[in-house]
């Protein structure tokens, strides 16, 4: 067996490592219920696939560049040591960064080993994955990497990804060796850590990114201010924010695109819970259509809401503020569906511009709203802006590749 022979330890040991990765990844081992399959054939690379319950894939991209040494021994209890050798360029940005590399120490038979990782150029993998992953910024739906073992050959791997579910509200992966036919055993255990890996952070990692993420990067990008209780027992709430990465364009055309639960929760995966047409456009283009409903279902700080968002004419009813000549703007009533006209409309004004540098927009978001709401939560307002920056920060991460592979036809 002369592809052993350049191993730096026994063979026996990557021959049982070999073995594993014939059999799905016991969920056992990790307590989880996952529906598993993988694969090893002779004629083909090795392969896992897995689905990672209530686990959205933004959370996997967050992770690449986030991951530390926390996190990594948290997976399992035979990792052992983990740090960068050269850190990500940009952890603060959903996907992963090229040229990023890390070492982890694991444990494999007793025996402890040093794995050399490195982010692969993305256009390595170009061709074997989703073309728009190359229309924005970072990848959405894989990770390509190499890694050597005790300082061996480099086994190439890709890990591919996707929202599955009724819902959209699992994850699942497929983790494929690229070149295994030096080393067919090394590549075969490179793959099982890396599955046992994000199989053993599955019950965290969606908390991780709405934690670390959402709330202590999303929420420095912008703020928000209440108003005072008016005559007519409203108050006024605005968020002003700068989102980076989108076009005016971008945005007009967004409303009467968003479509489906499966987009909706792209814009907020935790958030957002579900997306349907009540009234649709009738020609969808880059002005909202007055008259469109959109029936959301949302949750605002612990609160789950359904509401009803209807195209507005500011002509007909003035908007909560003027307009501003030369500015974009979405205007809409929100109103959950039993109010029933039972109480004042509740309406919103999202009105943009570029930003000075030309990187991005300045959004503007106006909600007059009534105060009655803090019957029922009592923070409404407070978790009202708190969740305007949770999803308008979303917008670079997903609509760029979906404006232009849609609407320029890239």
């Amino acid at each position: 067996m002369p592809a052993f022979d350049r191993l730096p330890f026994g063979p026996q040991r990557w021959l049982r490592a070999l073995a594993l990765s014939i059999v799905p990844l016991a969920p056992v081992a990790v307590g989880l219920n996952l529906s598993t399959t993988s694969e090893v054939h002779a004629s083909s690379a090795p392969t896992i696939a897995f689905t990672l319950s209530g686990v959205r894939p933004e959370a996997l991209n967050w992770l690449w560049d986030n991951l530390d040494e926390g996190l990594f021994k948290r997976a399992h209890a035979d990792h052992r040591g983990f740090r960068w050798i050269q850190a990500p360029t940009t952890p603060e940005h959903l996907g992963y960064s090229a040229g990023a590399r890390f070492e982890a120490r694991v444990r494999w038979e007793g025996v402890e080993h040093v794995l050399d990782v490195a982010y692969l150029p993305y256009q390595s993998v170009q061709g074997q994955v989703p073309s728009d992953n190359f229309l924005g910024t970072k990848p959405y739906s894989f990770l390509a990497l190499s890694v050597r073992v005790d300082g061996g050959a480099a086994v190439q791997v890709l890990v591919h990804y996707e929202a599955t579910g009724a819902a959209f509200e699992h994850c699942a992966v497929r983790i494929e060796a690229l070149n295994p036919h030096e080393a067919p055993a090394v590549a075969a255990a490179v793959i099982q850590v890396i599955g046992r890996t994000l199989q053993g952070l599955q019950p965290t990692v969606m908390n991780e990114l709405d934690q670390r993420y959402f709330n202590q990067v999303f929420l420095q990008r912008g703020s928000y201010q209440i108003g005072a209780l008016s005559k007519q027992l409203t108050k006024r709430l605005t968020v002003v924010q700068e989102i980076k990465g989108i076009t005016p364009d971008m945005l007009a055309w967004w409303w009467d695109h968003i479509g489906n639960t499966a987009r909706y929760k792209l814009w907020q995966p935790i958030d957002h819970l579900s997306f349907s047409w009540r009234v649709p456009p009738t020609q969808p283009d880059m002005q909202y259509d007055i008259g469109a409903v959109q029936r959301v279902r949302e949750t605002i700080g612990r609160s789950a809401w359904s509401l009803d968002i209807t195209g507005a004419d500011p002509a007909l009813r003035p908007p909560p503020v003027p307009l501003t000549a030369g500015e974009g703007y979405f205007y809409a009533l929100a109103n959950p569906p039993w109010v029933g006209g039972l109480l004042p409309p509740n309406g919103l004004l999202h009105s943009w511009r570029p930003t000075p540098r030309g990187d991005g927009v300045v959004l503007t978001s106006t909600f007059e709203n009534t105060a009655l709401v803090q019957l029922l939560s009592r923070t409404f307002f407070d978790d009202l802006g708190r969740h305007a920056l949770r999803e308008f920060q979303m917008l670079p991460y997903f609509l760029p590749r979906l404006y232009r592979r849609e609407h320029l036809g890239e």
